[in-house]
């Protein structure tokens, strides 16, 4: 079977090119550069690039008019939350999207950025170049065929039965695991002196050069993203960001061609 890895990423650039290598496995997926600012797509816009159809064949109109009310609420207070973020950067313009058979989905997602470019300068910095990965998705493949049917099938049924995934994990023993999104993950910088190796969520701009860690795991013959340090989990919750990689029409057009690792920009 195949899956499908998903990265959505914004970035702020100062100076140089940021410089990114994605590793599953141990294995070497892809290696490529951003060359300049990579911004979100405007909140007011984000439903025009969702393909409505499973939304009303599944009596889910709902989630539709939950994104549009976010929309709303931005537009009058400028600091609701989605994820930890303000819904207006909930899709970013830049997506990378893997096609990988399911014997290689073992270990870490891992993703190297060198992105160390700064003015810092006797104890004072002003300028640093910044990446957010604002969504990171796996799921099956064909769970994206049909307009996203099968994906949009399952969050229906999490939603009628309100299954949730309490986790145990050291230091915060009760969390939600999230799918077929990872609502965080592990990052391991390369030098500690602006920051701390750790936990960083979606919402998270990240500088300097550093590696994110994703654990792969085995659920329900399911492979799926993995919270860092979890030590039990169920099966599961989504968010606003699955509705993203389900039924936005610029991903399904690129599930659906023969070339994989593919970016789009809007």
């Amino acid at each position: 079977m195949k899956y499908t890895l998903v990265l959505g990423i914004a970035y702020k650039k100062y100076m140089n090119n940021a410089n990114l290598t994605v590793y599953v496995g141990g294995r070497l997926i892809d290696t490529f550069q951003i060359d300049q600012d990579v911004t979100f797509v405007r909140q007011d816009t984000v439903i025009s690039l969702l393909d409505e159809t499973w939304y009303r064949r599944l009596d889910r109109t709902r989630w539709l008019e939950r994104i549009e009310h976010l929309r709303t609420e931005v537009d009058n207070v400028h600091t609701t939350k989605a994820f930890g973020e303000s819904v207006d950067q909930l899709v970013p313009k830049l997506f990378k999207i893997y096609e990988i058979e399911e014997q290689d989905l073992n270990g870490l997602v891992e993703i190297k950025v060198d992105n160390s470019h700064n003015d810092y300068n006797n104890g004072f910095m002003k300028n640093n170049s910044m990446i957010r990965f604002a969504l990171i998705g796996l799921f099956p493949t064909h769970f994206v065929e049909n307009r996203g049917e099968q994906l949009m099938r399952i969050m229906k049924r999490f939603d009628e039965y309100g299954k949730r995934a309490k986790i145990e994990r050291e230091g915060n023993p009760r969390f939600y695991c999230s799918w077929p999104c990872v609502n965080d993950f592990y990052v391991r910088l390369q030098d500690e002196t602006f920051g701390k190796n750790g936990l960083r969520t979606s919402s998270w701009w990240i500088g300097g050069n550093f590696t994110v860690e994703i654990p792969i795991k085995t659920k329900h013959r399911i492979k799926y993203l993995s919270l860092s340090g979890a030590k039990k989990t169920g099966f599961f919750e989504w968010g606003d960001h699955a509705l993203i990689l389900a039924t936005c029409k610029q991903l399904l057009n690129i599930y659906n061609e023969d070339q994989r690792s593919n970016s789009t920009k809007d």
